[in-house]
Formats: structure tokens, sequence, C-alpha cells
């Protein structure tokens, strides 16, 4: 499901008692709560996310990719980590500075230190959601799944909305065939923001799988009008019409 990105279209992990190994037991809702866009990532990335985002909704809708993680859409950006840990150094009670100079690790594939210094940040701020997303991000391409899944899970408890995080949730049950804990993790995302593509196809994966054809239809067709291609070839594959 990975595509490049453009400017004007954005083609944007185990809590106990939250997710189970069987697909007979669902995850449980997270609790609510508020969002702000700007907290989706650090503010200096705006460039690479916030605006972005906010050019996607000129079209009329999202369609998230994989942003803070290290795929074909990503590049390294050049970051200049000696720079960032100078400016952290200096201001050590700055959760700013420390949350910069997390993603600067981050890209330059550090990730250990990476982790380390979002772990400064929540002990500053812990709510703040661009530490928290990102270290799960970050564990994710550790190959720590089960942490990463609690990891996103607590952005959700924070912020329900949160579309990256639920696209991280819903692509990883996906893959493991948990397609009950697929829905839990995005269609509650959806009932506040239907404009999310890529969560309206991942909606439709998973309830085809569970056998809930007209649903899944639906999910496709919502996905397929702001030109998903996996939405629509979903579509061909069962012979409906957009």
């Amino acid at each position: 499901m990975t595509r490049s990105i453009e400017e004007e279209n954005m083609e944007v992990a185990e809590v106990d008692g939250v997710v189970s190994e069987s697909e007979e037991d669902v995850v449980s809702q997270p609790s609510a709560g508020g969002v702000r866009e700007e907290d989706l990532v650090p503010g200096w990335l705006a460039l690479l996310v916030l605006l972005l985002l906010l050019a996607a909704t000129a079209l009329g809708g999202y369609v998230l990719r994989g942003v803070l993680m290290k795929d074909e859409t990503v590049t390294r950006t050049g970051l200049a980590v000696t720079e960032m840990e100078s400016a952290s150094e200096a201001n050590p009670d700055d959760a700013d500075s420390h949350l910069n100079l997390g993603y600067a690790y981050q890209q330059d594939g550090q990730f250990d230190q990476a982790i380390a210094e979002y772990d400064k940040v929540l002990g500053l701020d812990p709510e703040n959601l661009a530490a928290l997303y990102n270290k799960g991000a970050v564990q994710l391409a550790l190959g720590q799944t089960k942490t990463a899944e609690a990891t996103f899970w607590e952005v959700l408890k924070i912020a329900p909305d949160h579309a990256l995080a639920a696209k991280s949730l819903g692509d990883l049950y996906i893959q493991q065939k948990h397609y009950k804990s697929a829905l839990v993790a995005v269609d509650p995302v959806l009932e506040i923001r239907t404009d999310l593509a890529d969560l309206q196809y991942i909606s439709g994966v998973a309830n085809e799988a569970l056998g809930n054809k007209e649903k899944a239809i639906e999910r496709y067709k919502a996905a397929a009008r702001f030109d998903l291609a996996e939405a629509q070839d979903a579509l061909s594959r069962l012979g409906v019409k957009e």
C-alpha cells in the first residue's frame, strides 16, 4: 500500500487487556480525548506532515501513508544530528529540543537514541502525541511489534481521532490477520473522519475477511472516491462498479 508522496495529495502496537492473540478477543476502544493537528508531529516538521495533511483537505479527502517510518516514500532529510544534540544539551528541560533530536536520530537510523529522546519528552510532557507516536514508529521499525502496538493505543487513548496511529494499528492487524482488532482500531476514527481513504480501505479489507461483504463494498467505495487504487482494484475483483 505504499506510493510516493506529492505535496498536494499526501498518501498518508500489546496493551494489557487490550489486544488478544485470538480473533475471539477484540481490543477495547480507547477513551475519549482531544487532539490538535499540530500534535501529530514536531512543529519544525510541518512541511513534511502538517502542511501535507492540510493541503490534502483541498482535494476533499486524505490518503494517509507511512510518513515517519523508513520506507520507500521517505528519504533521509539530511538532518543535522550534531546541531540538534547541541540544542538539546543547551535546553535539557525543553521538550521540543528533545523531540527534534529524537526525530533526527530516528531519520538517521539511530533508533535506540531516538527512543531515549522521546522518553525524555514524555517525562516532561506525558501526553505529547508527537513523541508518543514517533516512539511507536521506531519500535515498529525495530521489530518490537507488541511494544509498538501498546504505544499506538496510548496515542489513541489521548487522541481518539489520531489518523496515523489508527492506520499503523490497522495495517499491523491486517498483516497479523486480526481483522476484528483492525476494525476496532480504525472504525472509531472513521466515525469522526470519513475522509481518510486508507482507513476506509483497511476497514474494507477487514470486513471482507470477516464475511461482511456489503460493509466491505461500502468501505471500498468510500476509499475509491479518493482514487485509492487498492480500493478500486478490490471493487473490480468483487465485480462492483464504483
